[in-house]
């Protein structure tokens, strides 16, 4: 499914520590399901839970939960909308410095299904342009050019603006 696939690549994008070592970062689908959209064509909606799994992860969950809602927000603004549950998450922290985060999104997918002369294509839609009331431009972290790095606590994470495009907060 077409959103794994970009969230994956997003997180990758974000997170340096995960392309340095990609094994770190497990993705699963639980209680997915097939709805028909009851339209005259054979069009329909995958909606499912997706499982993110950081093993052994060091930073700080908050650098995470951005990438996560950056990511959102253009390719599922229903969660990022104010209000919604973005996600469910849990840590196990473990006695190095380190914990397992797993986060769990409630994701849909739309497909188009077009009949054609040489049988059925089916294409993953994007999601429709939401409307914000801010002047931020859509497109997640490519579309973001102010994200330099995440401050908590007036602590810059990860360090050496290792996010390459995480905000600016403070």
């Amino acid at each position: 499914m077409l959103k794994i696939n970009l969230l994956r690549a997003a997180l990758m994008q974000a997170m340096p520590e995960l392309k340095a070592s990609p094994k770190s970062l497990i993705m699963w689908v639980d209680r997915g399901k097939a709805v028909s959209r009851d339209t005259a064509d054979l069009s329909f909606t995958f909606e499912f839970q997706l499982n993110v799994l950081l093993i052994e992860f060091a930073g700080d969950i908050a650098a995470f939960a951005l990438a996560i809602l950056i990511w959102l927000r253009t390719n599922q603004p229903d969660l990022f909308a104010m209000g919604a549950d973005a996600f469910d998450f849990e840590t196990d922290i473990l006695d190095n410095g380190k914990a397992d985060v797993q986060i769990r999104l409630q994701l849909r997918q739309n497909v188009e299904a077009v009949v054609t002369p040489n049988g059925v294509t089916a294409t993953y839609l994007p999601e429709p342009d939401p409307l914000f009331p801010d002047d931020l431009p859509l497109g997640g972290l490519d579309a973001m050019p102010l994200l330099k790095s995440i401050t908590v606590n007036d602590e810059d994470l990860p360090p050496d603006n290792a996010m390459g495009n995480a905000v600016d907060g403070g």
